[in-house]
């Protein structure tokens, strides 16, 4: 049976949860531990190009530090041969048909690609040659009948690859054109983009496309060919969130290390003259089976430092090795709070089963992640619908610990979850927050100081991701707290 607030904590405006009995109980809030948002805020993200996960630090003169999770990109500094933010289209090679490239490049250079689809991971190839244009005089006719100074035959690639031809000891600086033909299909191709490149000239069947150019990009030095998905981007504000400093991609993924796919969702907290950052990132292509890292350095935005298993480095090892079914998403999602000394350590586990764990450290261990002590689960978050990753705090005015994580994820019904602790190790759910929302919130973070401390009388805000629709088209959210 549902059961009746007082008058004060109406005003907290809080939902009914259910107890072991499945009957709904009314979560509880001492008057101390009061939450609401002011209004609905401000967005300090469009859509377009997705923030996520905030991790927020209040600075002692007020001013805000905040990293996001952000868009990836590709390793190995490719350059375009095409304008990347042109129209695209896919375009079918078969049978007699050719499409080539003229390109010029000032420096030796690893590799040349081109991107292909193919649809619906059909049956496909081509041979792609590369020759050498040395003399201005000659025309497309005569390049071609040289040989090429090398060659690549490619079946059945995934759709999206990048294909071409490496030399180890580098193609010498110059002009080349590069030439797709033998067509296997009619799902072999490549990307057409519109506008026009300086130095590059694109044909099909040996005649000159005008304003339009042929998707390839050509690589310095040695690089896979993979695109990371997320990197951690970071922002500073000196009015409240109103105003933001232009965005840097702060910490990225280490190339051909444990953490090569993603770095993602930032958790950031600072002592011992150091930011530490942790992260999510994982060893399995299908994105599952995660991992939590840290990496360190002097300022908000890096030059960093990546735990490597050992001591601060470059090969980057996990500080939390998921170790459970691999199929399901695993650790990651790391938030952290100092206090007397002690580094709370939370992360994420999603093994079928969801919760929010927690490890402890000495903060005055330089090398700390080798020594977390593992405390067990703070937050069991398997019987709320569409919960994600807790973000903890700690009160100083009321000596407690403060988790929040938004709950129906992504749906016009998503709300907050408030927790409470007394020692930061067990946790209890107190409230619902559903009052000005922006529907399909998730990925949620709340501000604190440099230590994850909310100090008394200092203004708190909470940022999440938000929209219907899409995956990736999401506004970020920026709001003001009332304890």
């Amino acid at each position: 049976m549902e059961k009746y607030y007082s008058l004060i904590l109406l005003l907290l405006l809080v939902s009914c949860g259910k107890n072991d009995s499945g009957e709904k109980e009314t979560p509880v809030i001492k008057p101390e531990s009061e939450f609401t948002l002011k209004d609905k805020g401000w967005d300090i993200y469009a859509a377009g190009e997705y923030r996520y996960g905030p991790s927020i630090i209040i600075n002692d003169d007020g001013s805000i530090d905040a990293w996001f999770s952000a868009p990836g990109a590709q390793y190995g500094g490719w350059k375009a041969l095409y304008d990347k933010e042109a129209t695209h289209t896919a375009q079918g090679i078969t049978g007699q048909n050719t499409v080539a490239q003229k390109f010029t490049v000032g420096i030796p250079f690893w590799s040349i690609k081109v991107i292909s689809p193919n649809w619906h991971n059909s049956p496909c190839g081509f041979t792609f040659n590369l020759y050498r244009w040395d003399d201005d005089k000659m025309s497309y006719a005569d390049v071609i009948k040289q040989s090429p100074v090398a060659t690549g035959k490619f079946k059945d690639y995934k759709d999206g690859s990048k294909l071409g031809v490496s030399n180890d000891d580098k193609f010498p600086a110059g002009a080349y054109l590069w030439v797709l033909s033998e067509g296997l299909t009619e799902q072999s191709g490549v990307w057409l983009s519109q506008g026009a490149v300086d130095n590059v000239i694109s044909y099909k069947n040996g005649v000159v496309l005008n304003g339009e150019n042929w998707n390839a990009a050509w690589s310095e030095n040695p690089a896979s060919d993979d695109v990371f998905w997320d990197q951690a981007s970071y922002r500073h504000s000196t009015d409240g969130g109103k105003t933001w400093s232009e965005d840097m991609m702060a910490l990225l993924p280490t190339e051909f290390t444990s953490d090569h796919y993603s770095v993602c969702d930032p958790g950031v907290a600072f002592w011992n003259g150091y930011y530490y950052i942790g992260y999510t990132s994982t060893e399995n292509i299908a994105g599952t089976q995660n991992n939590v890292y840290v990496a360190r350095g002097k300022t908000p935005y890096g030059p960093w430092e990546k735990w490597d298993g050992d001591t601060w480095g470059t090969d980057t090892k996990p500080v939390i090795r998921y170790d459970g079914d691999p199929e399901y998403f695993g650790a990651g999602e790391p938030s952290m709070v100092v206090l007397n000394d002690i580094v709370y350590f939370y992360y994420t586990w999603n093994d079928g089963t969801f919760a929010t764990r927690v490890a402890t450290v000495s903060a005055k261990d330089p090398d700390w992640p080798k020594n977390l002590e593992y405390h067990g689960v703070a937050m069991d978050k398997s019987a709320i619908d569409g919960a994600d990753h807790s973000d903890v705090k700690y009160k100083e005015d009321t000596g407690k610990f403060y988790a929040i994580n938004t709950a129906s994820r992504m749906t016009e019904q998503g709300y907050l979850v408030l927790w409470q602790s007394d020692d930061g190790i067990t946790f209890k759910k107190i409230a619902e927050i559903r009052n000005n929302l922006m529907p399909g919130i998730h990925n949620c973070g709340w501000s604190g100081d440099r230590q994850g401390h909310i100090k008394p009388a200092v203004q708190q805000y909470l940022s999440y991701a938000y929209g219907i629709g899409s995956w990736g088209m999401w506004n970020t959210r920026w709001v003001e707290i009332k304890w």
